[in-house]
């Protein structure tokens, strides 16, 4: 087994009350996006779920599937403070009862986050409100892991993803 490249750490922030943006492209480059729910880290950190809304994820999800390339960024609205996760080995799965439940904690989390910086609880939970069956798990093996956060350090490699 390869050895887990996602450090404490990162897996503290990727679990926090972080903006969370899902990324792929086409095989002809075209790029797709769109807005997860939630991070969820396998006990061994091989791999990394992220929850994505059916409606508006499914050119991304088409995506993944047919290139089988994901890109994660996870994005501290308080701070700027942001991590990149690149990745492969994709699979999609309807969301659990206990998927829904992570899903939820972590909104009420984000939710939390955006109000102490300003924003209207009520937009908050409208901008991150789920509906019942609408949830693709969405599941991929790390590879690589980037600073993103704004500044000099942008772009390089984290932890055990260095050359």
């Amino acid at each position: 087994m390869t050895p887990a490249l996602l450090s404490d750490s990162t897996v503290a922030f990727i679990q926090r009350e972080v903006a969370i943006d899902v990324a792929s492209c086409s095989s002809d480059l075209r790029p797709s996006a769109c807005r997860g729910f939630a991070c969820r880290v396998s006990p061994d950190r091989q791999r990394l779920t992220v929850f994505v809304r059916r409606g508006e994820a499914s050119q991304v999800l088409q995506d993944v599937l047919g290139q089988d390339v994901i890109a994660v960024v996870f994005c501290l609205p308080e701070t700027e403070a942001a991590i990149q996760i690149k990745g492969s080995q994709i699979s999609l799965s309807a969301a659990n009862a206990d998927d829904t439940a992570c899903v939820e904690h972590y909104r009420h989390a984000f939710v939390d986050g955006i109000v102490r910086l300003g924003y209207g609880r009520e937009f908050g939970l409208s901008h991150m409100a789920i509906e019942a069956g609408q949830l693709v798990a969405l599941s991929f093996t790390p590879e690589q892991v980037f600073e993103q956060t704004p500044g000099p350090m942008a772009g390089k490699r984290m932890g055990g993803s260095q050359p």
